[in-house]
C-alpha cells in the first residue's frame, strides 16, 4: 500500500505555492473569495479587479499541478 504524505499550509497560497516546486501536487482544491462579497473578510477585492487578483495564483496552481492532477475550483452557488 502506497503511504501517503498530508500537510496542512496556512497562508496566502500566491506566497506559499511559490515555495514549492513545479509538478509538486497530486490535488489542489481551493474556495477563493467571491470579489467584494466578503468584504471584511478578504480585504474588498473589487469585481472589476478580480480577474486580475486570481490569475497570478491561478498560474501557481497550473505550475505546481503534477500534469495528471486534479484541480478543484468552488465557486460561490
Amino acid at each position: 500500500m502506497r503511504q501517503i504524505k498530508t500537510e496542512l499550509l496556512h497562508g496566502d497560497c500566491f506566497e506559499v505555492l511559490q515555495s514549492f516546486a513545479d509538478d509538486s501536487f497530486d490535488l489542489i482544491i481551493t474556495s477563493p473569495p467571491y470579489a467584494d462579497s466578503r468584504a471584511k473578510t478578504y480585504g474588498g477585492i473589487h469585481p472589476d479587479a478580480y480577474v486580475d487578483w486570481f490569475l497570478p495564483r491561478a498560474e501557481q496552481f497550473m505550475r505546481v499541478l503534477k500534469p495528471s492532477g486534479t484541480f478543484i475550483l468552488r465557486t460561490y452557488l
